[in-house]
């Protein structure tokens, strides 16, 4: 009866051995799971958060370039008008060095004769 109390208490405290373990990896995987599914969570979320950046983002940059093509043809409109002057006075600059030319010639053809 001895040794059978002994083994029953030996029983015993294997198997209060294995509840307190079985408690701790209870509590283990109560917090990994929780764990898990905060950082399902914010995956998900950070993902999405992610989409509507990118999409503001490329909102922004569409307004952003529709104002810069705005802005371009706006400073284009006195450039160009500066560049027809330019190309006027050019070809008004040439005509005047032809007569130039022109008179040079015919002074010196006159100091010949």
């Amino acid at each position: 009866m001895i040794k059978e109390r002994g083994d029953w208490e030996k029983y015993r405290e294997r198997l209060l051995r294995q509840v307190k373990d079985f408690e701790k990896m209870k509590a283990n995987f109560s917090e990994e799971k929780a764990k898990f599914e905060s950082d399902r969570k914010s995956e998900e979320w950070g993902r999405e958060g992610l989409w509507g950046k990118l999409r503001a983002a490329e909102d922004l940059l569409a307004k952003e370039r529709a104002d810069w093509k705005e802005i371009c043809k706006k400073d284009n409109q006195p450039m160009y008008a500066v560049r027809t002057k330019i190309t006027d006075l050019e070809a008004q600059n040439a005509t005047l060095m032809k007569k130039v030319e022109d008179v040079e010639a015919d002074k010196e053809r006159a100091e010949v004769q």
